[in-house]
């Protein structure tokens, strides 16, 4: 008996059965193929129309070369070379991503000043779930694994960052007497789309800048489930893997939100990673001057990137 979750690909299956020997071989493919397309239109969408499909190898290192510094004194990156390599094992993942930062609609303020409980809370209400961290690098760094979600060079940038910012005032932040305002003189985000350049190659937009958004950290293991991805408008302009693990899940501030992902709706599973390749082989990859140094995962507590 054939179970009902397969009736949907039974047209599928026949068309793939080889036809009698006196029908054509072109006649066959034509009819495979329409076929194939109509059962293809039968399927649900993968995602909602306000989330991105994301479909790709996930890498947990991967090792970036410098072509241009910023200048001689700085030793931050200016233009990373276009040749990311992943030494280790890779995991393909399938899922949905908000195109916009909470509350994910066009024109309104992102949400701030959320804890990592909230933003979880807030995606569960809406049959979403928080970012798994690995999942929100790959939607911001895109297939070619870019540094950025827009490309390799840090300037000029399309996002919104490199703002001067003012310095917090804690008290007022942490009253919800004075909150709102203090909030208000802090504020340098912009609307929810106001940056449509600023776009990964899965399509999500503002990964970098705007505001710093929660990821789920559980997956890595260890006490430390909650992350902070992307930076805000601040003078930080971090790349897609550059990371905040200083923060526990109860911490909020005047700069942070998040996005939500969410499984596929059309039942399509992610495809097989790629076989892992014996160390010989990686190592086959190095360049004339061997591999380049790791590029730093963490930022420090104040949200500034470090060198790389």
């Amino acid at each position: 008996m054939i179970p009902p979750d397969y009736g949907p690909l039974i047209p599928l299956l026949l068309a793939a059965l080889p036809l009698p020997s006196a029908v054509p071989p072109g006649a066959q493919l034509a009819a495979a193929s329409a076929v194939s397309v109509r059962v293809v239109a039968d399927l649900p969408a993968a995602c909602p129309d306000d989330m991105a499909l994301v479909d790709g190898n996930s890498c947990p290192i991967v090792e970036y070369q410098c072509d241009r510094f910023v200048d001689e004194t700085n030793p931050s990156c200016a233009e990373y070379a276009r040749k990311p390599e992943c030494r280790y094992s890779q995991e393909s993942r399938r899922f949905c991503v908000d195109r916009h930062e909470w509350p994910n609609r066009v024109g309104e303020r992102p949400a701030v000043f959320v804890t990592w409980y909230d933003a979880k809370k807030s995606c569960e209400s809406v049959g979403k779930r928080l970012c798994k961290r690995a999942e929100w690098t790959l939607a911001c760094e895109g297939p070619k694994r870019a540094p950025y979600p827009y490309g390799w060079e840090r300037l000029p940038s399309p996002c919104n960052v490199g703002r001067p910012v003012e310095e917090a005032d804690a008290k007022k932040l942490i009253s919800p007497a004075t909150r709102a305002a203090e909030l208000a003189r802090l504020w340098q985000a912009d609307p929810i789309g106001s940056h449509p350049e600023c776009v990964s190659a899965f399509g999500a937009f503002d990964m970098v800048g705007n505001v710093d958004e929660w990821t789920d950290n559980s997956d890595e293991g260890g006490a430390q489930v909650s992350t902070l991805n992307g930076g805000y408008w601040g003078p930080v302009r971090n790349t897609c893997r550059l990371t905040t693990k200083t923060h526990g899940p109860e911490f909020q501030f005047y700069q942070i939100g998040f996005r939500c992902c969410s499984e596929t709706e059309d039942g399509i599973a992610a495809s097989l990673p790629p076989p892992e390749q014996p160390k010989h082989e990686l190592d086959q990859r190095k360049g004339p001057d061997g591999w380049p140094v790791v590029v730093s995962e963490e930022r420090g507590p104040d949200g500034a990137e470090p060198s790389g």
